[in-house]
């Protein structure tokens, strides 16, 4: 397993109370086949998020390209019992699910 962290650093993030990690998840690998990480299982993924968690990380980073989609849903379903007051969620805009660029406001 892991070691527990002794201290984790937060830092203000913007005008949110919120104090966020200064080690954060990056989501791409929770999504099937993404970033070179190939078929992470959803319960994997779900695991991945809350040993995250118990370490003190509360910075996810993510984005609807991740799996085409499946990076932002498998961190919702890790998330679901979450108190969502302690946790940020960084997601980027312009690439959709499908790959394709838009930067529309709608």
């Amino acid at each position: 397993m892991h070691e527990k962290v002794k201290t984790m650093n937060y830092n203000k993030y913007s005008n949110n109370e919120t104090l966020v990690s200064e080690i954060g998840l990056g989501g791409a690998q929770l999504g099937l086949n993404a970033a070179s990480w190939s078929n992470l299982l959803e319960q994997s993924s779900i695991h991945m998020v809350h040993q995250a968690l118990e370490l003190g990380v509360n910075f996810f980073d993510t984005a609807p390209i991740y799996g085409h989609g499946l990076s932002e849903i498998r961190l919702g379903k890790a998330l679901k019992k979450t108190d969502r007051s302690k946790v940020v969620i960084n997601t980027k805009f312009g690439s959709t699910d499908t790959g394709k660029l838009n930067f529309n406001a709608n």
